[in-house]
């Protein structure tokens, strides 16, 4: 199995690394590894640029200790969680890319054409519902001692938030789950207490902006919304599926800076088996410069354009190119207000 390497370190100096606007999942899985080695290493746990709310409050619940500027050349040894994309490092990119240590890598997203660790220490489980699913099984193959209490709760926090609490879920998932609530003393209420907060207001008008500013198109029978606004473009996404769509795409632009997210329902993918991170988001990169990633349901694509306007056109059109591999005759139709 790849990655067992990673179980033998001793007197290292261990940076863990996970990626921009890490959420609870990338968060989580930081912790488990820094649980994992801290009493045979030294470890630090990096996030570039900012995390998000669920994952600061986490920070807070698990007294998790965390830099965003890190000296790369201090350690031997790099951990990379819950991405396998430079692109998603954002200023970390290039001292990764230039690391002379040795790097391991454990996530859940569909594997990009970037080579951030050797195949030998790096273990990717796509069908994995969040990056804490594959670092528990991993452990529990290889070094079922290990997990306590802690990294169950951490495991727990990763596989509810990035299961949108279980909408999308295998029966490992479950699996995985029911293992590690057995490890806890937590109700499962009490482990989403763990990193819920409340919605601040700017969130809340830009979800509402979202749903103002939608065009709508129905394709045969699924209805495929895309939106402009200015921040909380994967929340947005996430709003306007439960609001009716089959899949969202939304996007925001800083100057010529853009991201765009993408969500789609999961009785949706599977029906035209549709992968959102490969079927849409990594061909953005032919079109536009950047790079995209993600699951089958949820993606993104971070770059540069002069509008996001044609990104979400062309978002559009590589889905119903997919759509068409299933049913050929497609009738596409926007409904405009009148």
């Amino acid at each position: 199995m790849p990655a067992t390497e990673l179980l033998t370190l001793k007197n290292k100096k261990v940076l863990v690394v996970s990626h921009r606007g890490a959420d609870v999942d990338a968060l989580a899985s930081a912790g488990i590894v820094h649980l994992l080695l801290m009493d045979r290493n030294y470890v630090e746990i990096a996030i570039p640029e900012h995390l998000n709310n669920s994952a600061k409050r986490l920070a807070e619940t698990m007294e998790i200790a965390y830099t965003m500027q890190p000296k790369f050349s201090d350690f031997d040894v790099l951990v990379i969680v819950d991405l396998n994309s430079y692109n998603m490092l954002g200023p970390f990119a290039e001292a990764v890319e230039k690391f002379k240590g040795k790097i391991f890598l454990f996530d859940h997203h569909s594997a990009s054409e970037d080579v951030i660790a050797k195949e030998e220490n790096s273990l990717i489980v796509e069908d994995a519902a969040s990056t804490t699913e594959v670092l528990w099984c991993f452990l529990a193959e290889h070094a079922p001692k290990k997990l306590d209490e802690r990294i169950a709760l951490l495991t727990a926090c990763g596989l509810i938030a990035d299961t949108a609490h279980f909408s999308f879920a295998s029966r490992n998932t479950f699996r995985v789950m029911a293992e590690a609530l057995k490890k806890t003393d937590k109700t499962f209420s009490e482990i989403i207490e763990m990193f819920s907060v409340e919605r601040e207001l700017s969130e809340r008008i830009a979800l509402l902006k979202a749903a103002q500013r939608t065009r709508i198109f129905r394709v045969n029978k699924a209805l495929i919304v895309l939106s402009e606004i200015g921040a909380f473009e994967s929340q947005s996404a996430a709003a306007l599926l439960h609001l009716g769509a089959d899949v969202a795409f939304v996007g925001t632009i800083e100057g010529h800076s853009v991201r765009v997210s993408g969500r789609a329902k999961f009785s949706f993918a599977q029906g035209y088996e549709l992968d959102l991170a490969k079927d849409v988001f990594h061909k953005l990169s032919d079109f536009f410069e950047g790079e995209g990633g993600g699951h089958i349901t949820a993606a993104a694509f971070t770059g540069r354009a002069n509008s996001v306007e044609e990104i979400l056109q062309k978002c559009l059109e590589l889905l119903v190119a997919k759509m068409k591999e299933k049913e050929p005759e497609m009738a596409i139709k926007e409904y405009k207000e009148k």
